[in-house]
């Protein structure tokens, strides 16, 4: 019974991260299977971030230079608590 009843409670623990976007920052909830772009598709609705917007910013980890991957799990990428930015690819550097 013991057993049972720590797997309840791992399942009902909530994972969170941070994700700031222009110098607003919020905490959303996540299920560590659900793939990054999910989040990131949710954290755009609650920021209200409409059409070109939309497509031009993404998430990046801790560092905030690592982009995260919107196909992978975002369990794989970073771990409960972290904070996340929400913005568009920094410009490239060219060749000169």
């Amino acid at each position: 019974m013991a057993v049972t009843e720590k797997v309840k409670e791992e399942k009902g623990k909530k994972l969170s991260v941070s994700i700031a976007y222009n110098g607003l920052n919020d905490s959303f909830d996540y299920n560590e299977k659900q793939a990054t772009g999910a989040l990131r598709a949710r954290a755009l609705n609650h920021y209200d971030i409409r059409g070109q917007a939309r497509e031009e910013n993404f998430l990046f980890g801790p560092d905030n230079q690592t982009e995260l991957a919107d196909d992978r799990p975002i369990g794989e990428q970073v771990t409960p608590g972290s904070q996340l930015y929400l913005r568009p690819r920094a410009a490239g550097g060219g060749s000169k």
